[in-house]
């Protein structure tokens, strides 16, 4: 039985990705790709089937020489399967490690286009009423339906551009890029955590409930970028090649930070210097 565990699918899903988005792919990723295919077909290569009836010569001369004729055909086929075997592992993992180099260029290029459509989704943000939901706006009035149909182009274009981040990045083997909010932090990050604002419950009274907010209007497109790019707190930013774990480090600052605090209505000084303690570790 061929075993193959060096899969080559998230690498090859990347590249699609990468052509996709018209970005540079190197011809010995290619050349690669094509070596992968050929021991793939040679470790699969398959001996000749059993005779039937049908096949049964006139003579045994004849059968003599079949006999011979499949046995050759069946030691290529066998010995196609061992040595194509052979070549699975290396080959698969050079693939893979010569698209994981290219991600975090890849990932970077993805920024502009994304920049640009966050800019226009803005603007369109401010011509858009506060109350985003669909069952209450006024589709008759151009004022509201016009910016609508702009931002549901461009909501679809960002989440292709997140969605081939991600590929892009499960490929590069990117730490910190599973985890709770991981789509959040692939494009937004928190701000640093202050003395003040743990002090004021700036986590609990204000960025929580924007990300809280984000994870509900999951199925929302429209109403899911707007409110982040209407965010107060979270900054819409494509996080480039191992920046979600350090957005996620971030948040733990937080909640370690909030955790020394306390719950006293004013902490004491002592509490503060062990909150700045916990804010700079």
């Amino acid at each position: 039985m061929i075993t193959f565990d060096y899969d080559t699918g998230k690498a090859q899903q990347a590249v699609k990705s990468a052509e996709r988005r018209e970005l540079p792919v190197p011809q010995e990723i290619y050349d690669t790709a094509a070596m992968v295919d050929v021991v793939l077909r040679a470790a699969h290569m398959q001996p000749p089937e059993r005779p039937t009836l049908d096949d049964i010569p006139a003579t045994p001369d004849e059968l003599t020489a079949v006999i011979a004729e499949r046995a050759h055909q069946h030691r290529i086929a066998l010995a196609h399967q061992a040595i194509g075997t052979d070549y699975l592992e290396p080959i698969a993992r050079k693939f893979n490690g010569l698209v994981r180099d290219q991600v975090p260029g890849w990932i970077r290029a993805l920024q502009p286009e994304f920049d640009g459509l966050i800019k226009q989704l803005r603007t369109l943000a401010k011509k858009l009423p506060a109350r985003l939901d669909k069952d209450w706006l006024d589709w008759n009035d151009p004022a509201v339906s016009t910016p609508w149909t702009r931002a549901e182009g461009i909501a679809l274009q960002l989440d292709q551009i997140v969605n081939d981040r991600k590929v892009m990045a499960q490929a590069g083997g990117l730490k910190g890029e599973g985890g709770k909010d991981n789509e959040l932090y692939a494009v937004a990050e928190l701000p640093e955590p202050t003395e003040r604002g743990v002090i004021d419950y700036v986590m609990r009274d204000h960025i929580s409930p924007e990300m809280q907010q984000w994870r509900e209007l999951k199925h929302s497109p429209v109403p899911r970028w707007i409110h982040l790019a209407r965010s107060q707190h979270l900054t819409i930013q494509l996080a480039t090649p191992d920046e979600v774990r350090k957005r996620a480090a971030r948040r733990d600052k937080w909640v370690e930070a909030i955790a020394t605090r306390g719950q006293a209505p004013q902490p004491s000084d002592r509490t503060r210097k062990a909150i700045a303690a916990a804010l700079q570790g």
